[in-house]
């Protein structure tokens, strides 16, 4: 019998594959979007006071973008037909500055893995693991995860998979659109570009590596229902598409991001009984608390 919560397509006349809450992501990459190149048309009109005002703004936009607007396009497509949503993967590579496809493999790999420890090898199967790069079984620090994750192996790997995946053709098309942007941004002002955008680009990217240590920082690896960190605040979860609700995201990673809180009520009995780690604060802000360094042992498992 299939699960009330599995994704449904909307019947009727609709743009939307899901649901029309979806516009609300959507609004968010066009603003980011049209922002970037308002900006870097008007850049030399633009005093310093509000260069130094926008920045932040334009940051958060970056960053909301691959946790929220990018992350829930990856697992429930908004549009009902595939051409839009190739199209919208390749506009939306410009906002990143990189082929959005190389998210979808990267981020797939690891709900695959589920922020697995290391092995025996000390490898871990997940990419993106909190524990790849960190010494005994530990996970490694916030600061090298976050500042270095655009640059470790896991983008040629996530290439290797699209290429695996016969998705090449639709990588190819992502990346002729982000340079084309980008270089559209950087005829209209290379000051802007090299001094607005490529900081916006970075730190954008760092917080989104910061986002995902602490949804899963602390947490159980070996169990299935206490592998990742939720918080349930009720304000950051309506701006943030329920993106709070992480574990249930972990348990069913298809679900709709509306129905999250759902699966909650779903699997309450075993969340109960998995003692796992509720965050007391937004995941962004999960250094405030303190959580254990350390993989927990198999035999924790629930």
């Amino acid at each position: 019998m299939e699960s009330p919560l599995a994704p449904r397509r909307t019947t009727g006349w609709t743009i939307w594959r899901y649901s029309w809450k979806d516009s609300v992501p959507l609004a968010i990459t066009g603003i980011q979007l049209f922002g970037n190149f308002w900006l870097a048309a008007t850049w030399e009109q633009r005093s310093l006071l509000e260069i130094f005002l926008l920045w932040p703004i334009f940051l958060g936009l970056f960053w909301y973008n691959p946790i929220i607007s990018t992350h829930n396009f990856l697992h429930t497509p908004f549009f009902r037909w595939n051409s839009w949503n190739s199209l919208y993967r390749a506009i939306n590579s410009i906002n990143l500055g990189l082929p959005q496809i190389l998210y979808r493999y990267h981020h797939l790999n690891h709900h695959r893995h589920n922020n697995d420890p290391v092995d025996l090898s000390g490898q871990t199967q997940d990419n993106s693991s909190t524990f790849a790069y960190g010494r005994e079984g530990k996970h490694e620090s916030v600061i090298p995860y976050s500042a270095l994750g655009l640059f470790r192996p896991s983008t040629t790997q996530a290439y290797l998979e699209a290429q695996k995946k016969g998705q090449l053709p639709q990588f190819f098309f992502e990346l002729l659109m982000s340079l084309s942007g980008l270089s559209i941004m950087t005829w209209l002002s290379w000051q802007f570009f090299l001094f607005f955008y490529v900081p916006t680009f970075y730190f954008g990217w760092f917080l989104a590596h910061m986002e995902n240590y602490y949804e899963h920082y602390g947490a159980n690896p070996h169990s299935r229902y206490a592998d990742s960190i939720s918080f349930y605040g009720s304000f950051y979860n309506f701006l943030f598409c329920n993106e709070g609700y992480h574990q249930e995201h972990h348990l069913r990673p298809q679900v709709h991001w509306v129905k999250r809180p759902a699966i909650l009520v779903e699997f309450n009995e075993q969340l109960n009984e998995s003692s796992r780690f509720v965050s007391k604060v937004p995941p962004i802000l999960g250094f405030l608390e303190r959580r254990p360094n350390r993989p927990c042992s198999p035999e924790s498992e629930n």
